[in-house]
């Protein structure tokens, strides 16, 4: 048992003032030892539950203090946490006001652009049915295809303009390229397989492949023009160049320019 303290000091001292004789009261009765050791006995006793339940209340409120602590603890963290969670939810509240501007802008974007690809296919048509013969077959089928992605629903808006650009672009590097490809040709009512090459933009020729004969475009009357004996050596050379089987050289060849042929 822990120790009493001041309290048990104050019983002792009590329980020796209850057994000294008080010389003043001779003629009350005199109590006997044994009743006062009873006495005291029963006071001590009493002194020592009321200590044990001190003793236990102190414990109790300990206990409860520190309940309370932790529960202050508990509840500055989910004020940190909801704190947090507020600004989570307006930062999310803003993301969602800004993702709704933007679809509304990809909303005037998707109605301004269907007519502009239209627009530019047409463009791209109207171009190869002009320009010179070259690749005619393929360049067709290029925009035939870019005209049926417009209304597939398994193409979307951008793989739709981004096919687009492409075409342009493939366009493009006609005008900086050297090509030599086969084709048919017709001359002179006769279909012909004969060697077609294309220098950029500038030049188209076509020269059979017996390399008896060939021709240039001539791009004013829109048909061929036979090229002189003289000329297809060079061109048989431009020829083997293009793909790369014979080392770069000097050609002579003839051009149209604006004032016809040079």
């Amino acid at each position: 048992m822990k120790p009493y303290g001041k309290r048990h000091a104050s019983w002792v001292w009590l329980t020796l003032f209850l057994l000294t004789p008080n010389p003043s009261r001779s003629e009350a009765p005199t109590a006997t030892a044994g009743d006062a050791l009873d006495q005291a006995q029963s006071y001590q006793t009493i002194a020592g539950r009321s200590q044990a339940r001190v003793e236990d209340l102190d414990d109790a409120a300990l206990a409860m203090l520190s309940q309370y602590n932790g529960e202050v603890d508990r509840y500055e963290d989910l004020r940190t946490y909801n704190d947090n969670l507020r600004e989570l939810l307006a930062s999310q509240r803003a993301e969602k006001e800004r993702l709704n501007a933007e679809l509304a802008g990809i909303e005037i974007v998707r109605q301004e652009i269907v007519p502009l690809m239209v627009q530019m296919i047409d463009v791209l048509d109207s171009f190869v049915a002009l320009d010179q013969p070259l690749l005619i077959d393929e360049r067709t089928s290029r925009v035939e295809s870019l005209r049926r992605n417009l209304t597939r629903s398994d193409v979307d808006l951008a793989e739709r303009y981004r096919r687009i650009i492409e075409a342009y672009q493939i366009e493009a590097e006609y005008g900086q390229t050297i090509e030599a490809y086969e084709g048919p040709i017709v001359i002179d009512d006769r279909e012909l397989t004969v060697d077609f090459l294309r220098v950029g933009r500038i030049g188209l020729y076509y020269l059979s492949l017996d390399r008896a004969e060939g021709g240039i475009w001539n791009p004013a009357e829109k048909r061929w023009t036979p090229l002189a004996e003289n000329y297809l050596d060079d061109l048989d050379l431009a020829v083997r160049m293009a793909r790369k089987q014979a080392p770069p050289n000097l050609m002579d060849l003839p051009m149209w320019t604006t004032g016809g042929e040079s």
